[in-house]
C-alpha cells in the first residue's frame, strides 16, 4: 500500500492542502516555517497513534483539524478539536473502500504499519550502538535484550570471579613451605605413646638396678656377718649352736640371694632424648605439612575460580555466536549487511565508513524492510542530499516499490510540491 492521496486542513502550520502524489518519490519543498514539515507530520500523526502528536496539533485560530488519508486500500480520517484551555481531542476513523468503518481503527493500523517515524537520513546519523538496535528488530526469532542481560549478568559474575582468583595470587605466593615437607602430619599421639613405653621400660630398669644394688649390699652384709660370726665362734664357745644356726639361715640366704643374682637379666635402656627431639621436631612439621595443605586448597580454589570464569566466558561467547548465526539467517534487506556485538557492518567495514551513497542506499532499504505492507518513507532534511543522491534515491525507490516522501528547502525539479503559507503553491496563486 502507499498513499493515493492527503488532505490536511488546519494542521500546524498548513491551512488547506490537498495532494496526490506521482511517482516514487514525493517532494515537499519550499522556504523554511511555510508548513513543509506540518505535511509529513499530518501523514504520521493520521497513522501513528498519539505518541507522534505533538502538544498543538491545530493550527493557530482555528478550533479544528483534519487529516484525511487515503492509502488504497484504506481511507484514514483524524480529526482534532480544539477545547478550552488549550487542550484538544482526538477522533480516528478507518474505513475500507466498501464504507465499513473499523471498530478499532488503531488495531487495524496497527496490523500493517512498521516503524513509521523511520527516517533513512537519521538512521545513518544514529550512533552505532543506536543502529544495531534498530536492525536488531529485523532479525525474527532471536531475544537480542535476554542475551544482552544474560552477557551483562555474566560478565558481572565473571569479574567477581577473576577479582577472587587475583585475590588468591598473593596469598599463595606468601606461603612458604620446606621441600622436604612431607605430605601427612606427624601423630604426636603415637609419639608420646612411643615416649610412655619407653618411660615404662627405663623405669622397670631402674627398679632391677636397685634391686640389684639390693641384693649386693646384703650379699656384702652377709659375708661381713660370717666373718664376724667367725671370730665370735672363737670367742663365744657357748654361742656357737646359735652361732651355727645363724650362720645356716645366712648361709641359706646368701645362696637364694646368688641364685636370683645369677637369674637377673637387665635390659638395656631406651634413650628418649631422640623421642623428645622428634617430639619437639613434629610440631615444625606437621605446621609445614598444614601450610603445605592450605596451599594446596587455595590454589585448586583459584583454578576452580578461572574454571569459572573460563565457563562464563564461553557462555557469552556462545550467545554472541547464537545472535551471529541468528543474524545471519535473518533476510536483511541489502546484501553484506552485517550486525556485529555493537556496530553495523556493511561488506565487512564500519557502516559510517560506508560512502554517502551506500549510506543512503541501505538506509532507504532498511526503512523499507520496516514497512513491509505500507511502501511509504519519509526523509526529512533532504536539502542535505546532492544531485547524484537525490537520483539514487529515485532509483531505489523504484527499484523496490517505495514511496519516498522528501522534505526540501529548494529545489529546481518540475515534480516538486512547493508549499507557501501553509498550501500548495499553485492552489494559494490561483484563490488570490
Amino acid at each position: 500500500m502507499k498513499i493515493v492521496s492527503l488532505r490536511a486542513e488546519n494542521i500546524k502550520r498548513l491551512t488547506a492542502v490537498e495532494i496526490t502524489p506521482q511517482g516514487n518519490v514525493v517532494e515537499i519543498t519550499g522556504k523554511n516555517g511555510q508548513g513543509k514539515t506540518s505535511i509529513l507530520d499530518a501523514i504520521w500523526w493520521a497513522l501513528g497513534g498519539k505518541k507522534p502528536v505533538q502538544s498543538k496539533p491545530v493550527r493557530d485560530g482555528a478550533e479544528k483539524g483534519v487529516i484525511e488519508l487515503d492509502i488504497g486500500d484504506y481511507v484514514v480520517t483524524k480529526t482534532f478539536k480544539v477545547k478550552e484551555g488549550g487542550d484538544y481531542t482526538e477522533i480516528l476513523t478507518v474505513k475500507n473502500r466498501d464504507g465499513f468503518k473499523a471498530s478499532s481503527p488503531q488495531d487495524v493500523l496497527n496490523g500493517f504499519l512498521g516503524e513509521l517515524t523511520f527516517d533513512p537520513l537519521s538512521f545513518s546519523r544514529m550512533k552505532a550502538a543506536d543502529q544495531v538496535t534498530a536492525l536488531r528488530s529485523m532479525v525474527p526469532g532471536f531475544d537480542f535484550a535476554a542475551a544482552d542481560q544474560a552477557n551483562k549478568e555474566d560478565f558481572a559474575a565473571r569479574t567477581e570471579v577473576n577479582r577472587k582468583a587475583k585475590d588468591l595470587v598473593p596469598v599463595i605466593d606468601d606461603i612458604r613451605v620446606p621441600d622436604d615437607t612431607p605430605d601427612e602430619r606427624i601423630s604426636v599421639e603415637s609419639l608420646m605413646a612411643e615416649l610412655s613405653g619407653a618411660l615404662d621400660h627405663n623405669s622397670k630398669i631402674d627398679q632391677q638396678l636397685a634391686n640389684q644394688r639390693r641384693l649386693q649390699d646384703g650379699i656384702a652384709s652377709f659375708k661381713a656377718t660370717r666373718l664376724r660370726n667367725a671370730e665370735r665362734i672363737a670367742n663365744l664357745e657357748r654361742q656357737i649352736e646359735d652361732l651355727r644356726n645363724e650362720d645356716l639361715q645366712t648361709t641359706e640366704a646368701q645362696a637364694e640371694a646368688e641364685r636370683l643374682l645369677g637369674t637377673l637379666v637387665i635390659d638395656d635402656p631406651i634413650d628418649i632424648v631422640p623421642i623428645r627431639q622428634r617430639i619437639s621436631e613434629s610440631e615444625t612439621t606437621n605446621r609445614n605439612v598444614d601450610q603445605k595443605d592450605r596451599l594446596a586448597s587455595l590454589v585448586k580454589q583459584r583454578k576452580g575460580l578461572l574454571d569459572e570464569s573460563e565457563a562464563l566466558t564461553r557462555a557469552m561467547e556462545a550467545r554472541k555466536e547464537a545472535a551471529a548465526k541468528a543474524v545471519r539467517e535473518a533476510k536483511l534487506p541489502v546484501a553484506g549487511l552485517e550486525l556485529a556485538e555493537d556496530a553495523v557492518l556493511l561488506n565487512g567495514q564500519p557502516f559510517d565508513q560506508a560512502s554517502d551513497a551506500e549510506q543512503l542506499r541501505v538506509s532507504v532499504a532498511v526503512a523499507g524492510a520496516m514497512n513491509p505492507k505500507l511502501r511509504v518513507v519519509r526523509v526529512r532534511d533532504g536539502s542535505l542530499l546532492d544531485e547524484d543522491s537525490m537520483a539514487a534515491l529515485a532509483r531505489y525507490a523504484e527499484e523496490n516499490d517505495l514511496q519516498i516522501w522528501v522534505e526540501t528547502v529548494q529545489s529546481g525539479r518540475d515534480s516538486a510540491i512547493v508549499i507557501e503559507d501553509g498550501m500548495v503553491a499553485q492552489v494559494r496563486e490561483a484563490a488570490e
